[in-house]
């Protein structure tokens, strides 16, 4: 027989535990558009969001946030570029009316000092003018500034350095390009002209750069000498040069003779400072003193002497002209006498 299974007892039952009550909620105020605590844990699927639309707004987030502070730098750059833009443009403007002649144009840009006189437009047309303006660097300190600029006279190039101001809400260049001409002669009887503009001899003269030439005032009787020069616009160069008015050969050597006759008459007098036995010649200076439409005074350089001593003399004289400029008459001072030449010099074959 088989063994009877052993008997199953069941457990008794077991009560579940108690579940909790569920906890109040906190509703959020009407007034306020924060979301709560569920809103925020809230998946983006079950809001109706996907994954590419969060990184892509947080991407777009992240390019604005970083184009803020990069614009204002834009802003800035921008308005230095401005500013760089105007100083250029006053430069500019500055060299091309001196590279066309507009010298009225360039003073009223950077007057002159006040002790120089204005120079009209036709002295700086005259001149071999500027070319190839050009800016080479700006630097700007708040309201100050300046202007490295360069330009090429003939074969050679300069470089000058300008001071700039702000004005009118631009800028204004305060240094010159003019520079300070010094005319050196021996005779302030004939002025020097370029252009038919008389050059002065007692007050400062300034050019703007390039190369000049004084007018020749040649004709039978005066011979000027002069010789081309250039301005280069730098105070550090000063800019001298000569003009200089002279009897034409022919003229010079037959004022030297009559000099001598001057001479040889004095000594028939018994008051003549030379020396009877005094040999006269003829010292080849001759300088123009005064020279007009109508009469030119001139002195003549004598040396009298012998083997032992020597002395030197003028003979002064009048050339007196008619109105077409040809000389008419001779007329002379007596050899110590210092005053104008008003007597008939003697007559010299």
């Amino acid at each position: 027989m088989p063994p009877s299974m052993p008997e199953f007892e069941m457990p008794a039952e077991v009560d579940a535990p108690a579940r909790p009550d569920p906890q109040p909620t906190t509703e959020r105020p009407e007034h306020t558009a924060e979301p709560d605590a569920s809103d925020a844990l809230e998946s983006p699927r079950r809001a109706g969001l996907s994954w590419r639309h969060v990184l892509i707004g947080a991407v777009v987030g992240a390019i604005v946030g970083a184009a803020i502070p990069g614009g204002l730098q834009l802003a800035e750059r921008a308005a230095a570029s401005a500013d760089a833009d105007s100083l250029r443009a006053a430069a500019i403007e500055y060299l091309t009316a001196i590279a066309e002649g507009r010298a009225g144009d360039a003073t009223a840009m950077v007057p002159l000092p006040r002790s120089a006189g204005d120079i009209p437009d036709a002295v700086l047309q005259s001149a071999d003018r500027i070319e190839v303006p050009e800016v080479l660097m700006l630097h700007i300190d708040g309201d100050a500034g300046t202007v490295q600029v360069s330009y090429e006279i003939g074969r050679d190039e300069v470089t000058r350095t300008l001071d700039a101001e702000r004005a009118d809400g631009g800028w204004r260049l305060t240094t010159s390009l003019a520079e300070r001409v010094m005319v050196q002669t021996f005779s302030a009887s004939v002025r020097a002209q370029i252009a038919g503009f008389p050059i002065p001899f007692t007050t400062p003269v300034h050019l703007y750069p390039g190369s000049y030439a004084f007018d020749d005032a040649s004709d039978e009787i005066l011979r000027t000498s002069s010789e081309p020069f250039t301005v280069d616009g730098d105070e550090a160069t000063p800019t001298a040069t000569y003009f200089d008015v002279q009897l034409a050969p022919a003229v010079a050597a037959h004022a030297g003779e009559v000099g001598v006759a001057v001479a040889a008459q004095c000594q028939e007098e018994p008051d003549c400072s030379i020396a009877t036995d005094f040999e006269v010649v003829y010292g080849g200076g001759t300088w123009v003193q005064l020279a007009n439409d109508s009469s030119i005074d001139v002195s003549v350089q004598l040396m009298a002497g012998s083997e032992m001593n020597s002395q030197w003399f003028d003979a002064r004289m009048r050339i007196m002209r008619d109105e077409t400029g040809a000389l008419t008459e001779w007329l002379c001072a007596s050899l110590d006498d210092y005053g104008v030449p008003s007597d008939p010099c003697p007559v010299v074959e």
